[in-house]
């Protein structure tokens, strides 16, 4: 095996691996309700290292997603702060702001009726 197959081979299993904390975190945020009794994990600093390996992979949907649920978390006094690449970054803000242009903006003026019956 060369040295660039043994590349790819570690590669997919870190991958693999960081899916496996992204699914922890999840379950502990959304399915544990914030409870680590009801999660995989033994104690909050746990939560928060396995977290902080995660930030750095911020380009992918699960990551964010995973990283948004664990800051609404009232334990953790810290936000983690994603680590995006620019490009990614811009995308996410261009499609924030096509939904905020498309969505139905009306106005509801409660004024008195007068029926007038001749």
């Amino acid at each position: 095996m060369t040295d660039v197959e043994q590349f790819k081979v570690f590669n997919k299993n870190k991958h693999l691996e960081e899916a496996e904390i992204i699914k922890k975190i999840i379950t502990y945020s959304s399915k544990g309700n914030y409870m680590i009794s009801f999660s995989n994990y033994d104690k909050l600093e746990d939560i928060i290292k396995d977290a902080n390996r995660i930030r750095y992979f911020g380009n992918e949907p699960s990551v964010r997603r995973a990283i948004r649920l664990l800051n609404k978390d009232n334990k953790i006094k810290d936000k983690i702060e994603l680590i995006m690449s620019d490009k990614c970054r811009a995308r996410l803000e261009r499609i924030k702001q096509i939904k905020e242009d498309n969505k139905v903006k009306f106005k509801v003026i409660r004024k008195p009726i007068v029926i007038v019956f001749e």
